[in-house]
């Protein structure tokens, strides 16, 4: 008998440390940004808005592509956009400018190479009832995920703020229902809790 060599799989076993500059990174230019996790060899980066790299929906055509070919001449992949976008207020005219901004972050995503960005539920107003704040998240979701597919896009929602109970989040992901949208764990206490 020959004996064969077996490899093992393991699932994960290509994931590599990448870097949210929601702290650490945030007083970083894109320069240096890039350069300290090359040497780092963190090799994602998710950028956090209204920091020292200054990677904005503002940009222009042409500086959108300096950003993204600053990443292609690195190891280092960019891997979307961190935003504050949110999508629980009850005021309508505050929902839909969240809605639009969020579209905006997903255009620079993409220009920039990355494949998506984070958005936020944040809050449950005492005032509406949770079931009602929760589809109106699932709903503002779904829509942006649709228009994402258009820029090959995701959506991430993060377990933040004041909707981090799991199942207020299923709820959210079942009326969102789209493949696209995701969610992205924030490593909260709250995980825990519960069955």
């Amino acid at each position: 008998l020959i004996a064969q060599e077996t490899k093992l799989s393991y699932k994960g076993e290509n994931i590599h440390y990448g870097l949210v500059t929601y702290m650490w990174g945030a007083d970083w230019d894109l320069p240096t940004l890039i350069k300290n996790c090359e040497t780092a060899d963190v090799l994602g980066v998710e950028l956090r808005i209204e920091h020292a790299h200054k990677v904005e929906p503002g940009l222009s055509e042409g500086r959108r592509a300096e950003v993204r070919k600053r990443f292609e001449d690195s190891p280092v992949e960019v891997l979307g956009m961190g935003t504050n976008c949110e999508f629980h207020s009850a005021d309508a005219a505050e929902l839909g400018k969240q809605v639009d901004l969020a579209r905006d972050y997903i255009k620079l995503s993409h220009d920039i190479g990355g494949s998506g960005i984070k958005v936020k539920p944040n809050n449950l107003p005492k005032e509406v009832p949770v079931e009602k704040t929760l589809e109106q998240i699932g709903k503002s979701l779904a829509a942006l995920g649709d228009h994402a597919l258009g820029f090959g896009q995701e959506i991430r929602l993060e377990v933040h703020g004041g909707v981090c109970d799991l199942g207020h989040i299923r709820t959210i992901m079942e009326v969102a229902a789209r493949d696209n949208v995701r969610v992205c764990w924030n490593s909260n206490e709250q995980d825990l809790e519960g069955d």
